[in-house]
């Protein structure tokens, strides 16, 4: 599980400064259009809408003697290294097409990467809560990428690179250098299961897609799904906002919250992890999205001096974070069984590619949500601390209580979600019996 999850270290490391540093290197340093830069990052984005189905369903189709999903990665880690270190250490005077260019490359190799990654981790185990130990190391250790790429910015500042483009050559270079470090042994050393087979009637493409859409659980779990990563969006997106105008901290303290918010997101992960053997995974996520808000609540009534106590409240609510990157995606792994039952076949690939949509509808939405509302109550960016009291009530209002109203929202889909484990325990031991009497 170990060796699986390490991977995500370097391809987590990418997406941080990707949203931090790129539109600032191109526009400030490159002299590139700001509004242009932005443009071209979103329109890129919009293309997962086309390639994301494609490629899941490609790796569910075609089997290799390496397996379904190992050489969708293999293809997709050189675009990545490729691709990363054109964006981040151009060659010449770069232009918006070279700009579109290498960010499209970029994104398509994530998709290649990311969507049979997300699969191969969904079948290694059959075991209802093995699932979760497998996303479980998966997305703390993605955590701990997202910490270095905090910290190499900072310590390349510490050796005299201050602009941004020699904080970006210093992720280009981890990235270049981890990636096949990690990813390789991986490959090699991890399995990577036969897919399973149920003996149905052949059925057509459009039926395959209808019996998707009518998965009740799957409906009800991306759902879900949008309405707590569209709070975890809005949080992150005015982050640096509150922090800096709001609470009249420093960026350098700003980065430091950053860190140990992280921090305690990969630390609550294992005690998250107990907690789902007890209560099963859809009551975890429940006390997981009730924590976050409790927590929450009082960040409104924060003034500048109180950091501190900020601080504390932040270490908490982050805890719970850990829980709601990985239980859902190994819930998402049980979805697959009550398909496979009904198809006899195991789309991993396909659900995967709509649960990524999901994910990126979410982000999307929050982003646009929380920058939008404030800036309609009046909250001026460039203003710092000199934003009107009311425009910083707005902003800690769309960073904390909304936030945790959106997440509350997913709690009665949640609470009576219907794949427990002992009805997945049931669904395995039907499509075992269904196998060996074929």
């Amino acid at each position: 599980m170990a060796l699986y999850g390490l991977p995500n270290l370097p391809f987590s490391v990418v997406g941080l400064p990707l949203a931090l540093y790129l539109p600032r290197f191109y526009s400030q340093e490159l002299a590139l259009d700001l509004a242009a830069v932005g443009l071209i990052i979103a329109a890129c984005r919009v293309t997962d809408v086309f390639t994301d189905p494609l490629i899941g369903t490609l790796s569910d189709r075609h089997r290799t003697r390496f397996g379904r999903r190992k050489p969708w990665i293999a293809a997709g880690i050189p675009l990545l290294m490729g691709s990363l270190w054109m964006l981040f250490v151009p060659v010449g005077e770069p232009t918006l097409v070279y700009l579109f260019v290498w960010v499209a490359v970029l994104y398509l190799a994530f998709t290649l990467i990311s969507l049979p990654y997300n699969a191969w981790g969904a079948e290694l185990s059959k075991d209802y809560s093995e699932r979760s130990r497998v996303t479980g190391w998966r997305e703390a250790i993605g955590v701990v990428g997202t910490i270095l790429s905090i910290s190499i910015p900072l310590l390349m500042v510490q050796f005299g690179y201050t602009d941004v483009s020699g904080q970006l050559l210093g992720v280009a270079v981890a990235v270049v250098v981890l990636t096949p470090l990690l990813a390789i042994p991986a490959l090699f050393l991890v399995p990577e299961p036969e897919p399973e087979r149920v003996p149905r009637a052949a059925l057509s493409g459009w039926q395959k897609l209808g019996i998707a859409w009518r998965n009740g659980p799957f409906r009800r779990l991306v759902i879900s799904f949008l309405f707590f990563i569209m709070a975890i969006t809005m949080t992150a997106s005015l982050s640096i906002f509150f922090v800096t105008a709001v609470m009249e901290e420093t960026t350098t303290t700003y980065a430091g919250f950053i860190f140990v918010y992280y921090l305690a997101t990969t630390l609550g992960v294992p005690v998250w992890l107990r907690i789902s053997h007890r209560l099963g995974k859809h009551r975890t996520v429940v006390v997981a999205i009730v924590w976050l808000s409790i927590w929450s609540a009082p960040i409104p009534l924060l003034e500048p001096g109180d950091f501190a106590l900020f601080l504390f409240l932040m270490v908490m609510k982050g805890s719970a974070i850990g829980a709601l990157a990985f239980l859902p995606a190994s819930m998402a792994a049980d979805v697959i069984d009550v398909d496979t039952l009904e198809t006899g076949e195991q789309r991993s690939g396909l659900f995967f590619s709509l649960w990524g949509m999901a994910n990126k509808a979410a982000v999307a939405l929050g982003v646009l949500l929380a920058t939008n509302a404030a800036a309609a109550f009046g909250f001026e960016p460039t203003a710092g601390t000199a934003n009107t009291d009311s425009a910083k009530l707005a902003v800690a209002c769309l960073y904390s209580l909304i936030p945790a109203g959106l997440a509350l929202v997913a709690l009665p889909l949640l609470w009576s979600y219907p794949i427990t484990r002992e009805y997945q325990q049931a669904l395995r031991a039907r499509i075992t019996r269904e196998q060996n009497s074929a």
